[in-house]
């Protein structure tokens, strides 16, 4: 039973094979279709990915610089010290008076004396606050929060391109998804209506079959070897246009990060990835044409009934 069992399924395969055959050229048309389709969502996969990778080693907590009002005296900068031993979110801050600021900037001048040239100071106090976590939407929060200290006349953040480059990469994330979830649905689509001209075209042979006592599994059985020979063959171009793409944009994106100090290197897909990839095109591709030939085989019980 076994070997009858696997024969059926070995001819259902050649027969889906043979048709690709007959018809090479809408066939090519379909696969190019459902590969340009899946070639978006699937590299903007890699680029999340890739700017992950890069966050990742991007461990370094940015610091948050208060500036106090020129006005702010000890008392003003006591009160935003206590308020910033107080705040669990913070892990340290330093206080940076005007006279050393000023300090530091006439030793990074060098041998200019910018000193004796200005009538006052112009620098305010500051402080320098490490958060304690490095977590772009706590940190953008905890900036907020500190901006609202009484005195406080403005903050900064360094590496603020660093918080930019997580939003970016959010929002790719959340396009991805989108655009997986629509293309996914579109996928099964496409599959649903090649199957479905596919059937039509067999319509009589179907037919006689079916009133001959075949059971539906041995009618559905060659369209769902089609679909997925349809599927892998898409997802396998797919695949390598998105390999393509990354190895063809490396040049251009590492112009644009190189200034930065990033060194971000588009990945590409791994064997499990891969894998993946395959089988849930397969899945899509399979559950559109389980869907046509039910639908059809549903269409011919009520008709003789």
């Amino acid at each position: 039973m076994n070997s009858n069992y696997l024969s059926l399924h070995a001819e259902s395969a050649k027969r889906a094979t043979q048709y690709f055959f007959k018809q090479p050229v809408a066939m090519l048309l379909i696969l190019a279709m459902l590969a340009i389709a899946m070639t978006l969502p699937l590299t903007l996969y890699l680029s999340v990915q890739s700017g992950k990778d890069v966050l990742d080693k991007l461990s370094e907590v940015p610091q948050i610089t208060l500036y106090m009002e020129q006005e702010a005296n000890e008392a003003d900068n006591e009160n935003v010290r206590n308020l910033l031993s107080g705040d669990r979110r913070v892990k340290e801050s330093k206080f940076v008076s005007k006279d050393d600021g000023l300090a530091e900037m006439q030793q990074a001048m060098g041998t200019q004396d910018i000193v004796s040239m200005l009538d006052e100071n112009p620098l305010p106090d500051a402080f320098v606050v490490t958060p304690a976590e490095n977590n772009p939407e706590s940190i953008a929060a905890l900036q907020d929060e500190l901006s609202h200290y009484p005195m406080v006349e403005s903050t900064q953040m360094d590496k603020e391109w660093m918080q930019t480059l997580y939003q970016f990469n959010k929002l790719v994330d959340k396009i991805f998804w989108f655009l997986a979830i629509t293309l996914g649905l579109a996928f099964v689509l496409v599959a649903h209506n090649t199957i479905r001209l596919q059937i039509l075209s067999h319509k009589e042979e179907i037919e006689i079959t079916k009133l001959l006592g075949a059971p539906s599994s041995f009618v559905r059985r060659p369209f769902l070897y089609q679909a997925a020979w349809q599927s892998l063959l898409s997802a396998g171009i797919s695949l390598a246009l998105c390999t393509w793409i990354m190895k063809a944009s490396q040049p251009l994106v590492t112009q644009i990060f190189s200034p930065y100090g990033i060194s971000l290197q588009w990945r590409t897909f791994n064997v499990w990835e891969i894998v993946l990839v395959l089988l849930v095109t397969c899945a899509l591709g399979m559950g559109g044409a389980w869907l046509a030939v039910t639908q059809h085989l549903y269409h011919f019980r009520a008709k003789r009934n």
